[in-house]
């Protein structure tokens, strides 16, 4: 009994973890960024082509929303994803589809992509 309890929270906690992720990237889809303020630390490495920084969680939700109001995105797609050997950190790369080019958006996290988990965006051209 006490295994099936066990082999039940697991399963559960993957699920919630493959939600947080998906929910981050169809916040990023839907352009709503007030879904994305939870999942950023409050100070993140933001990369919007060559123009990379440190900044406030803010600042970096202010230059994303500006991005993503001109080029309105007609598909996210996960292509690629790793993590740390001892699973302290997670990555995933996404095609971005818009109505005027093709991005690849990096996202980096320690941990799972969840609450406050995300310290890096990095969008380039594909």
């Amino acid at each position: 009994m006490k295994n099936i309890v066990v082999l039940f929270f697991l399963v559960m906690t993957s699920g919630l973890n493959a939600q947080n992720e998906a929910s981050f990237f169809a916040a990023l889809k839907n352009n709503d960024t007030s879904i994305m303020d939870t999942y950023l630390e409050d100070n993140i490495d933001f990369c919007l082509f060559e123009d990379q920084q440190i900044m406030s969680k803010s600042a970096a939700l202010t230059k994303l929303k500006s991005f993503l109001t001109n080029h309105k995105i007609s598909a996210v797609e996960v292509i690629h994803k790793g993590s740390s050997k001892d699973k302290s950190s997670r990555y995933k790369v996404a095609k971005l589809t818009t109505n005027k080019d093709t991005f690849r958006v990096f996202v980096y996290a320690s941990g799972e992509i969840g609450a406050k988990t995300v310290k890096e965006i990095r969008i380039d051209k594909f």
